[in-house]
C-alpha cells in the first residue's frame, strides 16, 4: 500500500481587531488589512465575548489583543492523490451527453 503525502499550505494575512454587537452580545471582530488568505474571502471572523463582559472591559481585552497580535495564519491540508485526480479529471463534453 502506497503513503499518502500530505502537503500543508500556510497562508497568513495581518489583522486588527474591533468591537461590535451580535443580538446583544459584545463580539470582538477581526479585521485583516488586505485580502490576501483565498479561504477567508467574504468571511467575517468574531469572538463573542461572554454575558457580563461590560463594553469597558471589552476595549481592555481590544487594546491587549491590538498590542500583541500582529497576524492570523490559515493552515490548509490537502492529500497529494485527492489535488492531483483534481486537476487531471477529464472534462466532459456536454455535446456527447446529449441523448
Amino acid at each position: 500500500m502506497a503513503a499518502t503525502m500530505a502537503t500543508t499550505k500556510v497562508e497568513r494575512a495581518g489583522v486588527g481587531f474591533g468591537i461590535g454587537r451580535q443580538n446583544g452580545s459584545i463580539i470582538l471582530e477581526v479585521h485583516p488589512h488586505h485580502d490576501t488568505i483565498p479561504a477567508l474571502r467574504g468571511v467575517q471572523v468574531g469572538f463573542e465575548l461572554l454575558n457580563g463582559i461590560t463594553l469597558e472591559q471589552a476595549k481592555k481585552i481590544l487594546d491587549v489583543l491590538n498590542e500583541n497580535v500582529i497576524g492570523v495564519l490559515a493552515i490548509t491540508a490537502s492529500d497529494d492523490k485527492t489535488e492531483a485526480a483534481s486537476l487531471t479529471r477529464p472534462q466532459r463534453n456536454p455535446e456527447t451527453l446529449k441523448p
